[in-house]
């Protein structure tokens, strides 16, 4: 793979590479026009002197980078990211690295996160939310020829990735609801755009057809609590299930507060489960019944592919991680 040199950079300004090199640390003795002439081509070349140029690849510099496709007060306010970027720093601090996080700047601009951390930061590698993750940040990395390994598996990309069972964690859960006699069971899914929401509805639709129940009752939202509730309230009063499958916990507050508006018992009126666990589902009357992912191992395990590719090994192409399900107080057998 080519990358882009200082020497590049001389010969397109037309000066020599200790100019560029001036420019690059800020040094003196270079003229107003040749430095902007040398700092447009920079930007338009998007050189990245110390995470892609191929004189300095030997020389680390201690710290990956972490690049969540969301909006940092978004992030922070789930239990998945915080949970995944603890084991991803854990893991690195053991091979004495730094994690630099981005994340984006407004749910319109998932692309800020990227240019953040590439542009003037000094990373050896980087893990990266495939959810958003486009075709022109995936081909520029590979031009550079700079490690990197996704968190979830894109949609178009073929590259090196890790992720739980989606597909399977869906179809265990929703078979758990057959098991108890539920026939009107219809799932809550997120933002249909998503692979990740994909996954879990195909789980669930391979385990009503298998059952020969209705596969198609799913119903999508965002991922905000209000529209969630907005969704829910709409299930309960067209068509009532006997049990909700909600195939994200980021929307259990919102189905809980439709449910607690229709006076809806739960279980006893609506079985309710959640692909997605949390700390607080214990705890609540009734408890969650949800499938478990295991997020730290999910973090450490991208730790370790991108370590693999940083030193020139080869690891495999995936590494998809089982769930959990544990069953709670929120499901119960059919009436």
């Amino acid at each position: 793979m080519m990358s882009i040199t200082i020497q590049d950079i001389a010969e397109l300004a037309k000066v020599s590479k200790g100019t560029v090199s001036r420019v690059l640390n800020g040094g003196p003795g270079v003229g107003v026009e040749t430095r902007k002439r040398i700092l447009k081509l920079i930007d338009e070349l998007d050189y990245q002197p110390n995470a892609s140029a191929q004189g300095l690849a030997a020389k680390r510099s201690n710290n990956i980078g972490v690049i969540i496709p969301h909006t940092g007060g978004y992030s922070m306010s789930t239990t998945y990211w915080p949970t995944l970027l603890t084991a991803i720093t854990e893991k690195a601090a053991d091979q004495d690295y730094n994690v630099l996080l981005s994340t984006a700047r407004s749910k319109e601009d998932v692309d800020s996160a990227y240019r953040t951390i590439l542009k003037g930061k000094r990373i050896d590698g980087l893990i990266v939310g495939a959810e958003q993750f486009g075709e022109k940040q995936w081909a520029d990395l590979l031009l550079k020829d700079f490690p990197f390994v996704m968190v979830g598996k894109s949609m178009s990309l073929p590259h090196y990735y890790v992720d739980v069972d989606n597909v399977g964690g869906s179809r265990r859960m929703t078979e758990h609801l057959i098991d108890l006699g539920h026939q009107k069971i219809t799932m809550l899914a997120g933002p249909e755009d998503l692979l990740s929401v994909r996954s879990r509805v195909r789980g669930f639709k391979e385990a009503m057809s298998k059952a020969h129940l209705d596969p198609e009752r799913v119903t999508y939202t965002t991922y905000q609590t209000e529209d969630a509730e907005k969704t829910t309230l709409q299930i309960l009063q067209k068509d009532p299930p006997t049990a909700l499958f909600i195939a994200a916990g980021d929307l259990v507050l919102g189905a809980l507060e439709a449910a607690r508006k229709r006076k809806t018992t739960i279980p006893d009126q609506l079985a309710l489960v959640s692909f997605d666990d949390h700390p607080f589902y214990p705890y609540l009357s009734p408890s969650i019944t949800a499938v478990k992912q295991p997020i730290h191992d999910l973090g450490q395990a991208a730790v370790d592919m991108l370590f693999m590719l940083m030193n020139k090994n080869t690891p495999e192409k995936k590494q998809i991680l089982p769930v959990e399900i544990v069953v709670r107080g929120s499901s119960k057998v059919a009436r």
